[in-house]
């Protein structure tokens, strides 16, 4: 298990509380270890992924009059920072991984990774008003998409249990999630497009 380190930004942490509604020590402590996880999977390198996730969080703590609350969770705002920071890491190194690299138990690969991450990134990052129309549309959903979107985003159940469940293919479970998610996002371009400009 990973342990956070010891790190404290004394100068601007009220500024940090009042923009976030906690101490920065709360969201480091609490997302530190998540983050390495998460940016291993990207960078497939341990101590490369230390060294993101600090920097992440240091961009977060200097940068954060730019963070919004009313468009997202911090944490999200955090893992996008930390998502754009490895990539840019891999970029730069022209750090070569292959796609086919398994980065979970239940054999999702890495193109599969980098898709679902894009994907659950627009799900959870909405507002309210868009999460009720975006649940609305689950439920519009045609079989198979239906049950499958329910099951892994709103029960949040593992592929390898859905396919279990539904006695199906692990490969066309995930088919059947990724195909799913692009017909939410389809239908609901419209109605998030009229809520954002409501916004604007």
């Amino acid at each position: 298990m990973i342990k956070s380190m010891a790190i404290t930004f004394p100068d601007g942490n009220e500024n940090f509380r009042e923009r976030t509604g906690k101490d920065f020590t709360f969201f480091y402590e609490k997302y530190y270890p998540k983050l390495i996880y998460y940016t291993n999977k990207l960078c497939q390198d341990t101590q490369k992924a230390e060294d993101l996730t600090t920097e992440a969080f240091i961009i977060a703590f200097q940068k954060v009059d730019k963070y919004d609350i009313e468009k997202a969770q911090f944490s999200t705002w955090l893992f996008t920072i930390a998502r754009n920071l490895t990539l840019q890491d891999l970029k730069t190194s022209k750090k070569t991984i292959s796609m086919d690299v398994k980065v979970d138990e239940d054999g999702t690969t890495m193109k599969d990774f980098l898709q679902e991450e894009e994907s659950l990134e627009y799900l959870h990052d909405i507002s309210v008003d868009k999460a009720k129309i975006m649940k609305e549309h689950i439920s519009r959903l045609k079989e198979p998409y239906k049950k499958v979107i329910e099951m892994r985003e709103i029960k949040q159940m593992a592929y390898k249990d859905i396919a279990a469940e539904l006695d199906k293919n692990l490969s066309t479970i995930k088919s059947q999630i990724r195909n799913g998610r692009k017909l939410l996002k389809d239908s609901t371009a419209k109605e998030f497009e009229i809520l954002d400009e409501m916004f604007l």
